[in-house]
């Protein structure tokens, strides 16, 4: 989910068998008027989904909370890449610690390393090319070899 007014992303996991919906915010909100008004724009955010998607649900009487006991992002500009940690936590089914969320720049280079080197990139080989004949990149080249 997109929060406009920080320009800030989380992560929204929505359960339709216990129509459940939690959100997985690193940033800690301000208040409990930020936590009402952010609930209902996830709730309004989810019901139009719902429709446009022909889901046949009604997301206003989903449960909604915050997931309270998750760990706060150590800055304000790694929230995108939290969320795609977060993403991977869920659909591996693990838990999450806090341990894996505290390292935001080695969260950083195992994506990278991941999108790289992934069998699907067909610019595999070119970034490889780069990175091993690239003086500038060595440190690169040590993380991806």
């Amino acid at each position: 989910m997109h929060d406009n007014c920080l320009g800030h992303w989380y992560l929204c996991v929505i359960n339709f068998k216990n129509s459940h919906i939690q959100n997985l915010n690193l940033l800690r909100l301000r208040s409990r008027d930020e936590f009402r008004f952010k609930s209902v724009k996830t709730v309004e955010f989810c019901q139009m989904f719902f429709k446009l998607y022909d889901i046949g649900k009604n997301a206003f009487q989903f449960s909604n909370d915050w997931a309270p006991s998750i760990p706060t992002q150590d800055n304000r500009w790694v929230c995108g890449v939290h969320v795609i940690n977060l993403m991977q936590t869920f659909q591996n089914g693990d838990c999450i610690k806090a341990s894996t969320l505290c390292n935001s720049v080695k969260i950083c280079q195992e994506i990278t390393n991941d999108l790289v080197l992934h069998d699907g990139n067909r610019e595999k080989q070119t970034i490889l090319a780069i990175i091993c004949t690239n003086t500038s990149t060595r440190a690169m080249r040590i993380l991806l070899l």
